[in-house]
């Protein structure tokens, strides 16, 4: 639901006769019986799968091979290194794709809540009648100034000043709207991570995908386990947002609403390096080319 929608739906309610909207009422219900929105339902959302496309293995090969002295650094003596012809790649690299989760979503409720209100009347008013109903006044305390007023007025022998009056409309019966939104970006463990959050907002070429075709373009890659599914993610937004209203009667629309649901996944290469049978890795950025430590 746009905003829009909701707007003429806000519209469509203000417009109502008193008979709808007495029906309105009679037909609402609790906070979990007027649930709607694709939300409160996590298992049948389809998340959308996205992936970059990687440099070619030979540059990113390139790219390793100019860093592969210092793997071997020493630590106390850095000035020590290996000679570029001792340093050697052992086999083929092995592509992997680390999945990172984004999901937005909103949740709206119209509900309806009781109350009353303190109507203040002008001073010469001596009764009301609403409804058909005489309504009881009410003198209550003035301010300061009207106070100011009153005691010259009695000083001068007035005594006719009547004070602030008000009266009181009880059992009014309210439609009332709350909004919220919220996106929650993390990693395959659930961890926030700024860093990636940015460089997926950018204007970065994502490729929509299944994961059977990425599966058959990337034969030997290996998608990394996620300890987040997607129900996780649905949860961890809906205890962001979803908060029911502080004070109500009856909800008329509960509505928990998914607008996005992605998985992205960045290449990574793992290159194997050996000096004197001596073995490390090096990871590098699939997209970027950048060691990543």
């Amino acid at each position: 639901m746009t905003a829009d929608d909701r707007f003429d739906e806000i519209k469509k309610l203000l417009d109502s006769t008193i008979s709808e909207f007495q029906s309105l009422f009679q037909s609402a219900g609790g906070f979990e019986e007027s649930r709607v929105g694709n939300g409160w339902n996590a298992e049948k959302i389809v998340p959308d799968i996205y992936y970059l496309e990687p440099k070619s293995i030979d540059e990113l090969t390139t790219l390793a091979e100019a860093r592969k002295r210092a793997l071997f650094r020493h630590r106390a003596l850095s000035f020590i290194r290996p000679q570029e012809s001792e340093v050697h790649l052992l086999g083929q690299p092995q592509l992997s794709f680390v999945p990172f989760w984004r999901i937005k979503g909103y949740h709206e409720c119209f509900y309806f809540r009781g109350n009353s209100y303190k109507i203040d009347l002008p001073d010469d008013v001596v009764a009301v009648e609403v409804e058909g109903k005489i309504r009881d006044l009410i003198e209550h305390e003035s301010t300061d100034s009207q106070k100011i007023t009153n005691l010259t007025r009695r000083l001068f022998g007035r005594r006719d000043w009547p004070g602030v009056k008000s009266f009181r409309l009880s059992d009014v019966t309210e439609l009332a709207y709350q909004y919220n939104e919220g996106s929650v970006f993390s990693d395959a463990d659930g961890k926030e991570d700024l860093e990636a959050e940015a460089f997926f907002e950018g204007n970065v070429p994502l490729q929509k995908v299944m994961p059977d075709t990425l599966k058959s373009h990337f034969q030997n890659a290996e998608i990394l386990p996620s300890s987040m599914a997607k129900e996780d993610m649905v949860q961890k937004l809906h205890s962001m947002i979803v908060k029911p209203p502080a004070a109500f009667a009856k909800i008329l629309s509960n509505r928990f609403q998914i607008t996005e649901l992605a998985q992205f996944l960045i290449p990574t290469y793992t290159f194997n390096f050996e000096w004197h049978k001596e073995r490390k890795d090096l990871l590098v950025h699939g997209y970027t080319g950048s060691p990543i430590q």
